[in-house]
């Protein structure tokens, strides 16, 4: 290996899955490969179940089976089951280790931020808990946004 040299190193670790809430609502394996729809939507996301073996062994990817290659993310996701006053967004929402395959890009983030922020600014215009928030006045300001729900 006398002649072998780094040619690039990552400028970090790439971390796939840390902690994640028990929302009110949990997104599951079947949600995303049945494109399941829900009423309390606040983001849409297309990405397949994508999960890495951490062995560095394998890798697998399931695709999901709509008709439109795409799924809900549930507002019930994004608020603690027992905890008041929080919202939260990115791939620590409430997931299962398989849906969490899925919802961990960057897309998905994005959107449940923007739904996540949307949230926070109507319930205090409300003077609501982000629980008790009516979910088709955030629905609508999302659409009003050009969210994608």
């Amino acid at each position: 290996m006398e002649n072998a040299y780094i040619a690039s190193t990552p400028n970090g670790i790439g971390i796939r899955e840390t902690r994640r809430i028990k929302g009110v609502y949990t997104l599951t394996e079947t949600d995303v490969l049945e494109g399941r729809a829900f009423p309390d939507a606040v983001a849409r996301n297309g990405y397949c179940i994508d999960i890495h073996d951490p062995s560095g062994k394998s890798w697998g990817a399931r695709f999901i089976q709509s008709e439109n290659g795409s799924y809900d993310i549930p507002y019930g996701c994004l608020v603690p089951e027992k905890t008041g006053g929080l919202l939260v967004a990115g791939r620590a929402i409430s997931a299962t280790h398989e849906a969490q395959g899925s919802i961990r890009i960057m897309p998905a983030c994005m959107a449940t931020g923007q739904a996540a922020g949307a949230a926070a600014a109507l319930s205090v215009r409300a003077g609501v808990q982000p629980r008790n928030l009516d979910v088709r006045a955030l629905q609508e300001a999302l659409r009003n946004t050009g969210a994608i729900l």
